[in-house]
């Protein structure tokens, strides 16, 4: 019987591996978390261990704190990161093509967001920013943004905005270039009916969404409940958080050619009413 049973576990049929990316606030924890819980399917993560940085991290922790201890930890993490790429690439990386993808038989899924509702949730929700928060968006549209080298791309850009148009411009590349297949997920359909949307997305890789499960608790710990975030949503309560003469700013950063093969256009700034 025993034998029986290993026989069985060694003929199972290994699991999908599918490497997810996306921007900041795009959604990225809850996709992963759903995966990781879904029967058949592997999402791709860093390997971090390295005896050498796990030293150097135990030495900046005990001797350093609050905004140092960050600073230090992410020049950590760019290292960490440095020494992978590829598929074990960071998931808000641009990512770039290399036979990691092929050697996993990995697909590849491209979490988007579309640029007016992505700009004030980042603004909400700026991480890894280097800079003091400006008091407005219109202020943190035209601050300049400094990268971390794990992003991939330049170090500093002219504006936050052009983290989106360098993250889906690259993803746009990718979806060209790689020899694996590719989807998209939209934030916009996820975050109303996520099991539905992850799991039309899975099947663009003929992979089953049964028992597919939604991760109903905030994933950023913020204390905020599944039914207000879906009104947030339902309602787009956001767009009262962008001004007309934000929206103009974002019209001007966005790369429109971009935007618009993942299905996003350009909006009359008199559609925004927030002051």
């Amino acid at each position: 019987m025993a034998f029986g049973k290993i026989t069985k576990r060694l003929a199972r049929k290994p699991d999908r591996k599918i490497k997810v990316f996306g921007e900041r606030n795009t959604g990225t924890r809850a996709v992963v978390r759903m995966l990781l819980d879904h029967k058949g399917v592997a999402p791709v993560s860093p390997g971090y261990k390295k005896p050498d940085l796990d030293a150097l991290a135990t030495r900046i922790n005990e001797n350093l704190s609050g905004y140092h201890r960050e600073l230090f930890n992410d020049a950590l993490e760019d290292i960490r990161c440095s020494r992978l790429g590829g598929i074990s690439a960071w998931k808000h990386a641009a990512p770039l093509v290399d036979e990691s993808y092929a050697a996993k038989e990995a697909s590849v899924l491209f979490l988007v967001r579309d640029p007016y509702s992505w700009i004030a949730a980042f603004f909400r929700n700026p991480y890894h920013a280097r800079a003091p928060l400006p008091a407005t968006l219109t202020a943190f549209l035209e601050q300049p943004w400094l990268t971390m080298r794990r992003d991939n791309i330049a170090p500093v850009l002219m504006s936050p905005m052009e983290l989106w148009n360098a993250k889906l411009g690259a993803y746009r590349a990718f979806e060209e270039a790689a020899p694996v297949p590719s989807t998209v997920l939209h934030f916009e359909a996820f975050v109303l009916d996520p099991v539905g949307a992850l799991g039309a997305a899975l099947a663009q890789f003929d992979i089953p969404a049964t028992g597919l499960a939604e991760i109903r608790e905030s994933t950023k710990n913020d204390g905020e409940s599944r039914d207000s975030r879906m009104q947030y949503y339902r309602q787009k309560a956001w767009e009262s958080e962008v001004s007309p003469e934000a929206a103009r700013l974002i019209n001007a950063y966005v790369d429109w050619d971009v935007a618009g093969h993942f299905g996003y256009h350009r909006r009359d700034p008199d559609e925004f009413v927030a002051g």
